[in-house]
């Protein structure tokens, strides 16, 4: 079914091989006084890496110099990029004040609500073990519905 084709089999050796792609062009780049060549893939790559390590400088700078906690804001947003500085609560603020570290003011509050979390959490499954059930009936043995005893012909 699948043969192998005769051509490639059977080619003279000494025939002329196809001329080579030429090679990808590269571009000089001065990196830290010594200058390199890079193709364009190596060029993308190594911008985007250099890129995003400059962008989170610039958002931090940003957060920093944008609020009246610039400072202490700025080493937040490298551990909590997701919260937003309206989601802080205020006794965080002012932990951090007191502290000058708004990350660790954030850490002691989460560690807080955790603590809060788990006692009800624990509260919760102390009240579910004493629990005696639902209180539905009166205590009485429930009998089985008549309706039912004479659907299955009892």
């Amino acid at each position: 079914m699948n043969q192998p084709n005769e051509a490639l089999l059977f080619a003279d050796p000494n025939a002329q091989q196809p001329p080579e792609q030429p090679a990808e062009p590269t571009y000089p780049v001065t990196v830290d006084g010594e200058t390199r060549e890079l193709t364009l893939n190596e060029l993308t790559e190594a911008a985007a890496q250099g890129l995003s390590k400059q962008n989170a400088v610039i958002r931090r700078n940003r957060a920093a110099n944008g609020m009246p906690n610039g400072q202490i804001y700025a080493s937040f947003v490298e551990e909590y990029p997701d919260v937003r500085p309206e989601d802080i609560p205020a006794q965080v603020w002012e932990w951090a004040q007191q502290e000058g570290s708004l990350v660790s003011a954030f850490r002691k509050w989460e560690l807080l609500e955790l603590r809060d979390e788990l006692a009800a959490l624990e509260q919760n499954t102390k009240n579910r073990k004493q629990a005696v059930g639902p209180a539905s009936g009166d205590g009485e043995p429930a009998g089985i519905d008549p309706v039912t005893l004479a659907l299955l012909g009892k």
